[in-house]
């Protein structure tokens, strides 16, 4: 019977750090439970506080509907009603406590962008496209106050009990006197000055087309105080402590432009220092407000968000046919807000909801997966209710192909109903018997289980390793000692006996994956297991020990360390053969000696490797010779050679030769030859 031996490869080979798989299960969580989280989602009568918990909203109340457009300007009536400025036919209302509206002044212009009141108590309208300053008294006797030559008038403001006017096209600050007569201010560069603040005797003006801020004193001499990354400084506004802020918006980028623009809210320090507290990529129109708080409408979604000085922002109301141009607070601290696609006007806080819902954004667990239960966190008084309903589908977009909503889940820790799926949605409802009670959810997890996916092996390498510089004693530099064999044999590691393994390995579900490794000679039917759960991916295999001939590797990856018996899978991949060779080639020399020559013939047998190169040396300290082989190319294990010594001395001398194999052993022999 045949037999080969096998040493114990355990010994043989040294664990290289590497990489190893993320250390995850196919089990995931999905929470959600920061602002954060819950604002990447869709709102009907929900609000978001800063803290990230659900709760009713207030109700929008309606406090009137104008027969025009839109409304663009808001201004407090001295009576305690308002005045609202409107486009596109340029009408000036009245309305009082109640909500009713009367017409108080039908101008020529499409749009009257700026409302004021004067200290006199009369109304000034800043309008376009001619750029006319209207002056209204309260029984709706006007006048053309002052004509700016510019075709807006955005922004109105009093220093000093002064009129001063922001126009557009070209863009300008002017100052008017009490008779309409004006002068240029302040002429920067910019199309537009859109956006005027009395700060004590100074003044601040945004501008559009550079994005700037400036501070304008008295005599018209500026000071620029920051350039924003976005096109226009939309508003500038104060809050009931002094503290300065101004929003932003970005222009319509270009067909080239690949930048990602973006609305922002900007706090103004007394200092000079100017920065961001609010930024967002999606909305791309925003208006201000600023009283106790700050209140900011969005655009994609159109929102109202309620902000404090530092950023801290929670989400008041999402808004689903309406949507606020001009904000404006009130003495009381009610929010006006003037709608942009219809001539509402609405108020906060109106009386409390009812009942609203949440709806998340899609969650995507990455694979098919089982759902396991929903849990949450809140509080639930007496007469309201929580309820989450989910639904599944394995398209990125919720649609027809989506399961249809759950039954609803009304306490936490109830298992999940929706079909298994890869992508996931869920919805909260809040109600309440009493408008001034709401629940509040503060916290929500998702949890599943992804089908378990094959593991895949996608490369497997062993090659010569030669990578390192050699301390004393031939051990690699900067690598862990190698043992060296079964048997307790020390003698130091050749680095050409040194061979790296290894592999590449992925696993769809993340799983921690382990390893083991097996070998099969040629003249062998079955793999034979050397290592078992390495964590790592590369090994280095000192061979001397090992038969010589040609061998196989074949790696198996299993995700068993995450997956019970019975549900792991495992895959595997097989090396190309390669020649385990560490004996050096066999060298056979003959010399023809002449007059002052020597006719050199090598003949050169490797058992396993080709010969790859050759050279020779006369006496020991001559320099290296190359040596051609017979047929022209060294490419088989057996080879014939011829080489020529000429000019040699009368005496003896030594030829050494040195033959190497491809994998580097080395042959040496040597001829000792007599010159007469």
């Amino acid at each position: 019977m045949k037999t080969t031996a096998i040493p114990t490869l355990c010994a043989l080979f040294l664990l290289l750090s590497a990489n190893t798989a993320t250390e995850a299960g196919s089990a995931k969580t999905w929470q959600q439970h920061a602002y954060h989280d819950f604002a990447k989602g869709e709102s009907d009568g929900v609000s978001i506080s800063a803290a990230g918990a659900l709760a009713l909203a207030p109700a929008l109340e309606t406090l009137t509907e104008l027969e025009t457009e839109r409304i663009w300007s808001l201004a407090h009536a001295p009576n305690g009603g308002l005045y609202a400025g409107t486009g596109d036919s340029g009408r000036l209302y009245a309305i009082d406590a109640e909500g009713q509206a009367r017409l108080l002044f039908d101008s020529p212009e499409l749009v009257l962008h700026a409302l004021l009141v004067g200290p006199d108590g009369a109304i000034y309208a800043g309008s376009a496209p001619d750029g006319l300053i209207y002056k209204i008294n309260a029984k709706g006797q006007s006048e053309t106050f002052a004509q700016t030559g510019s075709h807006y008038v955005w922004d109105l403001a009093f220093v000093d009990g002064q009129l001063r006017a922001a126009t557009g096209e070209p863009g300008q600050v002017l100052k008017i006197a009490k008779d309409g007569s004006h002068e240029v201010l302040f002429d920067p560069d910019d199309r537009h000055v859109m956006s005027l603040l009395a700060h004590g005797d100074l003044l601040l003006a945004g501008t559009a087309s550079k994005g700037r801020i400036y501070e304008i004193d008295t005599a018209g001499q500026s000071r620029l105080l920051f350039e924003a990354a976005q096109e226009e400084i939309h508003d500038l506004a104060a809050d009931a402590q002094g503290r300065l802020f101004a929003s932003a918006i970005p222009g319509l980028p270009e067909d080239d432009e690949q930048a990602e623009v973006f609305a922002a809210v900007y706090r103004l320090e007394e200092g000079g220092a100017v920065y961001p507290i609010w930024q967002n990529t999606d909305s791309k129109r925003v208006a201000l407000a600023a009283g106790d708080h700050l209140a900011l409408s969005t655009s994609d979604p159109t929102r109202l968000l309620r902000m404090d000085a530092g950023g801290q922002t929670e989400l008041a109301v999402q808004f689903e046919d309406f949507a606020p141009s001009t904000l404006l607070f009130d003495r009381d601290g009610t929010l006006y807000l003037g709608g942009t696609q219809k001539a509402v006007i609405a108020k906060l806080p109106g009386s409390a909801r009812l009942q609203g819902h949440f709806k998340s954004a899609v969650e995507d667990f990455a694979l098919h997966t089982r759902w396991g239960t929903l849990e949450w966190r809140g509080n639930r008084p007496k007469d309201t209710r929580i309820a989450v309903q989910t639904r599944t589908g394995n398209g990125l977009e919720p649609d027809d192909s989506w399961s249809t909503w759950s039954a609803p889940l009304e306490q936490s820790g109830q298992t999940i109903t929706s079909p298994p799926a890869r992508f996931i949605q869920y919805r909260v409802e809040l109600e309440s018997t009493l408008r001034e009670t709401s629940p509040r959810l503060d916290w929500i997890a998702v949890r599943g289980v992804q089908v378990n996916l094959k593991p895949r092996i996608t490369e497997l390498q062993t090659f010569p390793y030669h990578n390192q510089q050699s301390a004393p004693g031939g051990q690699p530099q900067g690598a862990p000692p190698v043992v060296q064999g079964p048997h307790g044999d020390k003698r130091p590691t050749q680095a050409k006996s040194l061979r790296l393994v290894r592999w590449q390995a992925t696993d769809p579900n993340e799983d921690e994956l382990v390893y083991d490794l097996y070998l099969k000679g040629e003249d062998q039917r079955e793999w034979k297991r050397v290592l078992e759960n390495l964590s790592q991916t590369s090994v280095i295999w000192n061979t001397e020990s090992m038969p010589e001939g040609w061998t196989r590797l074949k790696i198996v990856g299993s995700d068993r360390a995450d997956n019970p018996a019975g549900q792991n899978l495992h895959d595997e991949r097989e090396s190309a053969p390669f020649a385990i060779d560490n004996s050096p080639p066999a060298i056979q020399l003959n010399a023809e000696t002449g007059a002052h020559e020597v006719v050199v013939d090598v003949a050169i047998s490797d058992r396993i490797s080709a010969v790859q190169k050759a050279y020779y040396t006369i006496d020991y300290n001559d320099p290296q010779h190359p040596i051609g082989p017979l047929d022209g190319v060294f490419d088989g294990r057996d080879e014939k050679a011829r080489f020529t010594v000429e000019d040699l001395t009368p005496g003896e001398h030594v030829i050494s030769v040195q033959v190497f194999d491809l994998l580097d052993n080395v042959g040496v022999r040597q001829i000792v030859v007599e010159i007469k």
